[in-house]
């Protein structure tokens, strides 16, 4: 018999549902100490939640266990019929026409996925609409077809359900079908401009250390707690997927969750019916205009995540107190909610930073918080990775996580993909892929590595087509002042013409092509100045193999805008590519040629 240990909390009373401990002054946790809770965590014990019985109180408890064993496996939502799954969702739909206590055993808005006895929901997307693809959904075996405008399927013993806009009711009707699954998760959700990604993988260690098993949703991908990871499309999942991952997380006996939440997904209405605990604030600079359009709007999407911070009792609110709309996202929601800031070193912070000690090869520093301080080693480089860990220490806090717990759950993370990512193949210079890809992002990893005592840094980095054309010669300009050498080149160039992306990228330093169309492009590289420090390559993999074949001893060579993505997107198509790969093969080359030229 093992002696488990069993947090107990609460979400929800009426929904059994867990909650992380909630910020203590004095560092402790209600009851037990944090000796006692080291301790147990030694043993062979899981720590997981258990559900809320009655009482408001917050407690901990031990109880014996048979030992290590998994639920048994269960369905991830149970056949419901129509008319409840709309109770459920609290949709009341304008009219309903045909059967309302048809059985629905699943629901989708891909006709393609539709599977016999699911209910269709016809939703409008960028590029289609769902109402034109009624028939086919129909033809797979729905049973009801919910929809904005009318729709006609003559021949097939459908149910129709006309509503308002199905678009604003997907994710309701989304946790409804699966049980609301957010309720019975500890469900931290992380937004800001840069920085999302590693603090939710440091969040996940942390929680993880605790023997808390905890599922993942964001851009590099999702992690259900199957064993297998799903590679991500988006950053935040549609909502009718957000709400299966989450429930399939509750069947792989998750008990958190940490996900990446998008403006695009907030201001879409995809994250409506899910129920967060924590929040977490990182940054705010120019991005996705686009979508958005103004900087203002893209703020007021970012907050809408803060918005949900209501309930004193359980919610939290964690912000960068170092950045400038801090205080926006904190008068968000329910001000009586409690607030944790983090901060570099404003020693009013609840978590702040001291003897920072940056370099190439690691990061240093003591994090100083309420409950104590830390020494943290780090192999997350440079600043910007010092806040995305006083971000995620912030939870640890938030969440009463012992201090040696959440120290170890930062320190286990060694690398987060294409995330200040070095590559090394014995070569005397660092190259660093990074998925830097808007103008404050790439401005912090050029000052990082120069921090970090780089003498000469060498950039390569393109733009996005088909996106926000505003910020192509702000991250020119950028990359030519912080870079001895600087390739511009191509980076999923979608619909658009590569060099005319390029073209838009050389006005922020004041040049055009047609300035230098007398030069010998046969080779695909055109230098811009004497001193050949601005370069142009369209070709990305050539670009990455020029760049690191001018790295000397002491350089920082930097690959820029990708990071983790494993593509290309040349038109309509994508096309398998990896910085990591190329940076890799160039390396090698690299390597090989300089020993074929020993040996002469």
């Amino acid at each position: 018999m093992n002696l488990s240990f069993h947090a107990v909390a609460h979400k929800h009373a009426s929904s059994g549902a867990p909650l992380l401990f909630p910020h203590s002054r004095t560092g402790r946790l209600p009851l037990i100490s944090n000796k006692f809770l080291l301790r147990t965590l030694k043993t062979s014990a899981v720590c997981r939640f258990v559900p809320f019985t009655k009482s408001k109180n917050l407690t901990l408890r031990a109880e014996v266990s048979a030992g290590n064993k998994k639920d048994p496996e269960r369905p991830l939502a149970l056949p419901v019929t129509l008319r409840e799954l709309l109770q459920k969702a609290n949709v009341s739909p304008a009219s309903i026409n045909g059967d309302a206590n048809v059985l629905i055993r699943g629901i989708q808005h891909d006709s393609r996925l539709v599977q016999a006895g699911d209910a269709f929901i016809c939703c409008r997307g960028f590029s289609t609409d769902g109402h034109i693809y009624a028939a086919d959904a129909a033809r797979n075996g729905a049973v009801a077809i919910i929809s904005t405008d009318p729709i006609s399927a003559e021949g097939f013993p459908l149910t129709f359900v006309h509503v308002k806009d199905t678009n604003a009711i997907l994710s309701a009707l989304s946790a409804a079908f699966y049980g609301n699954p957010s309720h019975k998760l500890t469900v931290v959700g992380i937004t800001g401009t840069n920085g999302k990604t590693t603090t939710a993988y440091l969040v996940k260690s942390i929680l993880e250390t605790m023997n808390l098993k905890t599922g993942l949703l964001g851009t590099i991908a999702h992690d259900i707690g199957s064993g297998s990871i799903i590679s991500a499309s988006n950053t935040t999942p549609d909502a009718l997927s957000l709400q299966f991952y989450l429930a399939s997380m509750l069947a792989n006996n998750a008990k958190a969750c940490v996900m990446e939440v998008s403006s695009h997904a907030l201001a879409q209405g995809r994250c409506i019916a899910l129920d967060f605990d924590l929040a977490v604030f990182t940054n705010l600079t120019r991005d996705h205009m686009d979508f958005h359009k103004t900087e203002e709007r893209y703020k007021e999407s970012k907050a809408i995540l803060f918005a949900m911070m209501v309930d004193p009792l359980r919610h939290r609110k964690i912000v960068n107190a170092d950045d400038p709309h801090a205080p926006y996202f904190l008068e968000q929601g329910n001000p009586s909610v409690p607030v944790l800031k983090f901060s570099l070193n404003n020693r009013d912070a609840d978590v702040y930073a001291s003897n920072v000690v940056l370099s190439l090869f690691k990061t240093q520093f003591i994090a100083h918080t309420n409950a104590g301080s830390m020494r943290i080693t780090s192999n997350l480089l440079g600043k910007h990775n010092v806040y995305n860990i006083l971000a995620a220490i912030a939870v640890g806090i938030a969440a009463n996580i012992p201090l040696s717990v959440i120290a170890a759950g930062v320190e286990a993370v060694d690398v987060v993909p294409g995330r200040c990512e070095v590559l090394k193949q014995g070569q005397n210079f660092v190259v660093l892929v990074d998925y830097a890809h808007t103008p404050d992002a790439l401005a912090r990893l050029l000052d990082t590595v120069r921090d970090c005592g780089a003498e000469r840094v060498i950039t390569v980095i393109g733009c996005g087509g088909d996106r926000d054309k505003g910020k192509r010669p702000i991250m020119a300009k950028i990359a030519a002042e912080k870079s001895e050498i600087c390739i511009l080149t191509s980076d999923n160039p979608r619909t658009e013409d590569p060099w005319s992306i390029i073209n838009e990228m050389l006005t922020g330093i004041g040049m055009t092509l047609e300035d230098h169309l007398e030069q010998d492009t046969r080779n695909g590289i055109l230098m811009l100045d004497p001193a050949q420090r601005l370069i142009i390559c369209e070709d990305r993999r050539k670009a990455i193999k020029l760049a690191i074949s001018k790295g000397k001893e002491g350089d920082a060579v930097i690959v820029a805008g990708k990071g983790h993505e494993n593509y290309q997107i040349l038109g309509n198509r994508k096309e398998h590519f990896d910085d990591r790969e190329e940076c890799q093969r160039a390396l090698q080359d690299l390597i090989t040629n300089a020993y074929h030229a020993s040996q002469e």
